[in-house]
Parts: structure tokens; sequence; C-alpha cells
């Protein structure tokens, strides 16, 4: 096989990795704009319609590490082959529930089925490209992820209104089972197999323990905007249950989860810029429609486009930031990515405070750039700090990051808005005579994200400090290989 269809097989690859991620992401942020429609079709309560999105979360997000684990002995191209079948067969039975539960169920499934595409998706990447273009093609992979979380709400708005809630689930039929089939006949990862599935049970179970109810306290958070006694009862089983798992895989001889690599302290530094980032991003996209449509009264439709401007800057920012960090890898690229971030969101903050909408328009294109800056030199480090055959455990461990902190950034952002209106009804006063207040306490909020972004900025600096001095660029180059 000459050069030429060798580069044409990784980037065919790279797509349909890129089909499934975003078929992944799309359906955990699109579903939100359906609940309306769910509920009402269905006849229940709001409370019980949530499930729909919560129960996708918690199902992808408890079994990334799980799925990584059996990756180990299957392999990263059989996983996602088999996510991608699973994910497109609960999609249709989603999309064919006659009941409310049943279409938890099968959400449930699909979320099982997003945990295999995106445990494995980054690690076959790395794998399947080289130094000299892994990072443009990370570059892709995280604009996918950016633009599928921003363009949900959008497209998931297009096809309620015009097909119906079922559309969203059916759309990913054809798509997924067509990207099945050519993932079986190109897709493949040159790694060693484990010669048996050490899949520690005990260590299993308290790890779903941990996750759900961490998950579940960062949702009630996000509803209530306080501590409740639910909420405290959650954040009580999650301590308990991160205690038992990690005095567990200290004892066992095949634990789930390798906790030696959190001695590593350049992946922890790494993995904590990465948690503000999400943090961050998360802040910004729940907080902005409450301003748009409470303090200027701008519809949905509006709101959606104007939040496509940050995605539509990581389409072309991200690729391109891949394709420098391919070629001058030691620079302080992550750290940079923050600090533009921070910035762009002080000057968010104040665009918001004076009804200033060019200014929060030129903010969002800022937060673009700063988040293409951050992104793929991140993701790209992050895997270069364990050995090859841990690349599908830092795929994984990376994966269960990025919906933890998205969860908490949701948490936090309703806290804080929850906080500095005080007493006041968000219902009550937007587009009303108070609705400055609405526009301050999303200002002051979004103010707060931007000194962890100066936070996240000093854990990437540290970071790449390390690699830039104490490693040197000899032993990077050799642990990329």
């Amino acid at each position: 096989m000459g050069g030429s269809e060798r580069k044409n097989g990784r980037y065919l690859v790279l797509l349909i990795i890129l089909v499934g991620v975003f078929m992944s992401v799309l359906d955990a942020v699109a579903l939100n704009i359906a609940l309306p429609s769910i509920t009402s079709y269905f006849q229940v309560a709001v409370a019980d319609t949530q499930w729909v999105v919560t129960g996708y979360l918690l199902a992808q997000t408890c079994f990334l590490i799980i799925s990584g684990k059996i990756a180990e002995r299957v392999g990263q191209a059989r996983m996602f082959n088999l996510g991608l079948i699973v994910f497109s067969a609960a999609s249709l039975m989603c999309a064919l529930s006659s009941s409310l539960s049943e279409l938890i169920a099968f959400r449930l499934v699909q979320g099982l089925g997003g945990s295999m595409l995106f445990s494995v998706s980054t690690a076959i990447v790395f794998r399947t490209f080289g130094p000299t273009e892994r990072g443009k093609a990370m570059g892709f992979l995280g604009a996918t992820v950016a633009v599928g979380g921003m363009l949900g709400p959008v497209i998931g708005g297009l096809l309620v209104g015009t097909l119906g809630w079922r559309s969203i689930f059916l759309v990913n039929v054809p798509i997924g089972l067509v990207a099945a089939v050519v993932a079986v006949k190109v897709l493949r990862v040159d790694e060693t197999l484990a010669d048996r599935l050490h899949l520690d049970l005990p260590g299993s179970a308290l790890w779903i323990a941990s996750i759900a109810a961490l998950v579940l306290m960062l949702g009630r958070l996000g509803d209530t905007g306080s501590f409740t006694p639910e909420t405290l009862a959650y954040l009580g089983a999650f301590v308990l249950a991160t205690v038992l798992f990690v005095l567990w895989e200290r004892r066992t001889k095949e634990p789930l989860l390798d906790l030696s690599v959190f001695r590593i302290w350049r992946f922890d530094l790494i993995g904590l810029s990465m948690v503000v980032f999400f943090i961050t991003v998360n802040m910004v996209t729940i907080l902005g429609p409450f301003y748009f449509e409470g303090v200027l009264n701008y519809d949905p439709e509006t709101v959606g486009f104007i939040f496509m401007l940050l995605p539509s800057v990581m389409m072309f920012g991200s690729p391109l930031v891949g394709r420098v960090y391919d070629k001058v890898r030691f620079r302080p690229y992550a750290a940079a990515g923050h600090l533009v971030r921070a910035g762009s969101m002080l000057l968010l903050a104040f665009g918001l405070l004076t009804l200033n909408v060019p200014l929060t328009l030129v903010a969002f294109a800022l937060m673009g750039v700063g988040s293409s800056l951050f992104q793929t030199p991140n993701n790209s480090e992050f895997m270069l700090c364990l050995p090859r055959e841990k690349s599908g455990l830092a795929s994984s461990i990376q994966a269960t990051t990025r919906n933890l902190s998205m969860s908490v950034g949701v948490s936090l952002a309703t806290m804080l808005m929850t906080i500095m209106m005080g007493s006041m009804d968000y219902s009550a006063i937007a587009g009303g005579p108070l609705a400055g207040e609405l526009a301050t306490s999303v200002a002051v909020a979004i103010s707060m994200g931007a000194v962890l972004s100066v936070l996240g900025a000093g854990l990437s600096f540290l970071s790449e400090r390390a690699v830039m001095g104490a490693l040197g660029p000899v032993h990077h180059e050799e642990s990329a290989k």
C-alpha cells in the first residue's frame, strides 16, 4: 500500500471516529430541547422526563472506565464497532418507545453504547496517527466534541420542530449502521491484547456506585442551586463508595483502575487543567441562554445561532493549532489557551453588564481561539503521559473527567446565579424591570469562571514547564513512540 493510500486510510478511520463521537455528544445535549415535547406526549411530570437526559449521562459516565478495561481484552477497534451497533440499535428502540419507562431504559442502553465509543476514541486516534500528524487529528476530534455540544440544541430544535422528538433518535440509525459497516472493514488498531479479561467486579460495583452518586448529586445541585438533604445523602454515598473503591483497588491484584497513574505529577496537572476547562465551558453554555432570553428577550433560535460562533471558530482553529503543535511541540499552548479564555470571559462579563451585544460576540470568538489553543495540545499531552500500552486507560479517564467536569460546571453556574439573585426567581424577573439583576448575576458568575481559567493556566504552565524543562525534548519524543 502506497503512502497516499495509507494516509487516506488513516483519515477514513478518523472520519469514522468523528461520526461516532459526534452522534454521542449530540444525543447528550439535543434531548434537552425535546423534553417539553416528550413530557406532553407521555403526559408525565417534568421531573420524571428529566431522567431521559440524566439516565444517558449516568450510564455513559459510569461505564467509561469499565468499557476501557474490557477493550484491553477485546481490542479498541472491536469495542468502538460494538459501541456503534449498540448506540444505533438503542437509538431505534428509543424512537419506538411506547412509554416513558421504555424510553428511559433504552436511553440507559444508549448511554452504555456511548461509553464504548468515548472510552477508546482518543486512544484509537492517538495510535492511528504518528507524532507528525497526531496533533492535527486530535484537533479534529476536539473540534467535533465542541461542535456537537454547541450544535446539539440547534439541531435538536430543528428536528423536534419539523419531525417530532422521535426524529432525534431515528437520525442516528442509518448513520451509525453505515459507520459500523465501514468500521468493520477499515478500523484496525496496532495493539497487544490481554490474554484474558481481568474485570474487577467488586471494584466495578463500587466505581458505578461512586460515579452514580456524584452525577446524581451534581444533577440535584443543578436543579435546586443549593444543598438539600437529598443532595447531602448523595454526597455521603459518593464519599463512602469512593473511599471503599480506593481501599479495594489498592489491595486487589487486578484492579479496575490502575491508581499508580495518579502518582505521575504531570498527568495529574494536565487532568486538573482539563477539569477547569470543561467546568468553565459549561458555565458559559448554561448561563448564556438565561441572559440572552431573560435580559435581551431573544428567542431560542437566535440564542442558538449566537452560540454557534464559538464552535465555528474551534472547527477551524483546533486542527490549525494541532498542525502547529505537530511541528513545534514544546510551547505553553494550553496555558495560553486558558489565559485567552480568562480574558474573553472578563470581556464577555463586561459586555453582558453593558448590554453590548457586538462585544459579547467578539468575546465568544476569542473564547473559541482560547479553546482551540488549549484542547488539542492538552489532550495530546495527557495521552503522552502514560506508556503507549496504557492509551486505552488514558482515553477512558479523559472521557470520564470531561463528563464529570461538565456536570460540575452546570451545578456551579446554577448555584452562583442563584446566590447572586438571592431570593428572586428567574421566571419572575426575566424580561421585566429587574432584568438588570439577572444580567449582573450572570456577569459575576462568568467573571468567577475567568478566575478559574487563570488557575487552569497556572496548572497548565506547570505541566508544560515539566515537559520543556525537566523531562526534555528527547524524553518526550521517546514517550510518544
